[in-house]
C-alpha cells in the first residue's frame, strides 16, 4: 500500500521568539510613557497661557497683581483683541493700557496703533522690530536679574526704590528731556523706561519679573507692580491672542493656530510609528525550505475519508466507491480491457458464478443502502463476489 506524505508545521513558540515579542512591547511602552510625559508637559505649558497673563495662576501669570489691583478699586479690564481694547479706551477718561506681544500675533503696526490708545501705555518686553515702531529712540540691552535702585524721580521710585530686575532690559541711544530711564544703569540697561509723547506716556517695561505670581513678592516688587499699573482708575489689560491675526491682515496658519505640543507632540508620534515599523517589520530575504517533520500514511488518509462519509450520512457515495473499486478488480481478474463497460463485466460475471444478471445488477448498481447495516451487507456481498470469482479463475 503506497504512503502519502504531507507537510505538517508546528509552531510551538521558542525562548527566543518570546523574549523578542516582550522586548518589543517593553520598548513600545517605554516610548508611549515619554511620549505621554512630554506631551502632558507641554500641553500644560500651553495650559498656563502667555507670560503675565492675568488671568493666569501659574508663577508666570499676573492674576495676584490683577486681583490685588481690583481690590484697590482698579477697574481692570482684560481684553484679548485690539478691537477690544479700543472698545474699553473709548471713555475719554484717563486710563492705562497694558499689553506685551510676547506669542507674536501683533504686526509692527498693530503694535504702533496700540502704543497710542491710552493716556498711560505700557509695552512689556518689545522686541527691535517693534522698538523701530514705537520708540526708535530705545534699543535692546540684555538679560539681567539681579536687584536694582530707582535712581530716578519716576513716580513708582518713591514707593518702590528697589525691584527685582529682569528678564530684559533696554537703553535709551537718543537721549532727550522727554525720556526717563529707570532701575538700572548706562551700562547694564534700564528695566523701565518712560518717553513723553504729549497726549501719551510710553513705557517700555523690560523689569516683568515684578509683575509675575512668582517674582512679585520679592524686593519692592509688590509696590512697583501697584504703582506702575494702579496709576488710573481704568487698566485695560491687554493680551493678544490669534484673532488679531485676521485683523492685522495676515493669514492664520495651522502652525500659529494650534498649541504649542501639537507639533512636537505629532513628531513623536510619528518617530514611534517609524520606530515601530522599523522593529516589527517584515525583513525580505532568502526563502528558508522547512523539513518534513510529519508522515501520513495512506491508511490514516482513507480513515478520514470515511469519517467524513460516515458524518455526513454518504452511504450511497460511499457503495459507489466501493462498486468501482470491484467493478475494476472483476475486469482485471476476467481478463477484460480498463475500457469495459459495467454490462460487459456484468455479462461475463454472471456464467462464471451461475448467478442471474438482475441479481448481479442490483449489486453492481441498482441497490441503495437505506442504512448503515445494509450497507455494511452490500460491502460484504461485494467483497464475497470478488473472492467467488478469484477462486474460480485460480482453479480454472
Amino acid at each position: 500500500m503506497s504512503e502519502v506524505s504531507t507537510e505538517t508545521t508546528v509552531l510551538t513558540p521558542r525562548l527566543r521568539t518570546t523574549s523578542r515579542k516582550a522586548l518589543f512591547w517593553i520598548a513600545a511602552a517605554v516610548v508611549v510613557i515619554v511620549v505621554g510625559v512630554v506631551s502632558l508637559n507641554l500641553a500644560g505649558n500651553a495650559v498656563e497661557g502667555p507670560p503675565l497673563d492675568p488671568t493666569s495662576p501659574y508663577e508666570a501669570g499676573s492674576q495676584a497683581v490683577a486681583e490685588v489691583l481690583r481690590d484697590q478699586g482698579v477697574d481692570v479690564i482684560v481684553t484679548t483683541t485690539l478691537e477690544e481694547a479700543r472698545a474699553a479706551l473709548d471713555s475719554g477718561n484717563e486710563s492705562t493700557l497694558f499689553f506685551s506681544n510676547f506669542e507674536g500675533y501683533l504686526t509692527e503696526d498693530q503694535v504702533a496703533d496700540a502704543a497710542g490708545l491710552a493716556s498711560t501705555v505700557i509695552v512689556a518686553e518689545p522686541i527691535l522690530n517693534e522698538l523701530l515702531e514705537i520708540a526708535p529712540e530705545v534699543a535692546q540691552a540684555g538679560t539681567s536679574s539681579a536687584p536694582v535702585a530707582a535712581g530716578c524721580s519716576a513716580l513708582t521710585s518713591s514707593t518702590a526704590p528697589e525691584i527685582t530686575a529682569g528678564p530684559s532690559s533696554y537703553r535709551v541711544i537718543e537721549p532727550s528731556s522727554t525720556i526717563t530711564a529707570c532701575y538700572g544703569n548706562d551700562d547694564d540697561g534700564y528695566g523701565l523706561i518712560s518717553l513723553d509723547r504729549g497726549d501719551t506716556e510710553l513705557r517700555i517695561l523690560g523689569a516683568t519679573d515684578a509683575l509675575t505670581n512668582g517674582g512679585v513678592t520679592a524686593s519692592d516688587n509688590a509696590a512697583f507692580a501697584l504703582r506702575l499699573l494702579g496709576e488710573h482708575d481704568t487698566l485695560v489689560w491687554y493680551t493678544p491672542s490669534f484673532l488679531d491675526i485676521a485683523d492685522g491682515g495676515g493669514t492664520a496658519t495651522p502652525d500659529e493656530l494650534a498649541p504649542g505640543w501639537v507639533l512636537p507632540g505629532t513628531w513623536l508620534f510619528a518617530l514611534t510609528l517609524l520606530a515601530g515599523a522599523l522593529w516589527r517589520g517584515r525583513r525580505f530575504g532568502p526563502l528558508v525550505i522547512e523539513k518534513l517533520p510529519v508522515t501520513v500514511r495512506s491508511s490514516e488518509t482513507m480513515q478520514g475519508r470515511a469519517r467524513l462519509y460516515a458524518k455526513s450520512a454518504a452511504r450511497l457515495h460511499t457503495l459507489d466507491s466501493l462498486r468501482i473499486g470491484t467493478l475494476r478488480r472483476l475486469a482485471a481478474l476476467c481478463g477484460m480491457p480498463t475500457a469495459a463497460s459495467v454490462d460487459d463485466v456484468i455479462n461475463r460475471v454472471s456464467p462464471l458464478v451461475e448467478q442471474p444478471l438482475a441479481q448481479l445488477r442490483r449489486l453492481l448498481i441498482d441497490a441503495e443502502p437505506a442504512s448503515d447495516h445494509e450497507l455494511i451487507a452490500l460491502s460484504d456481498e461485494l467483497l464475497a463476489l470478488e473472492d467467488r470469482v478469484r477462486t474460480i479463475i485460480r482453479l480454472a
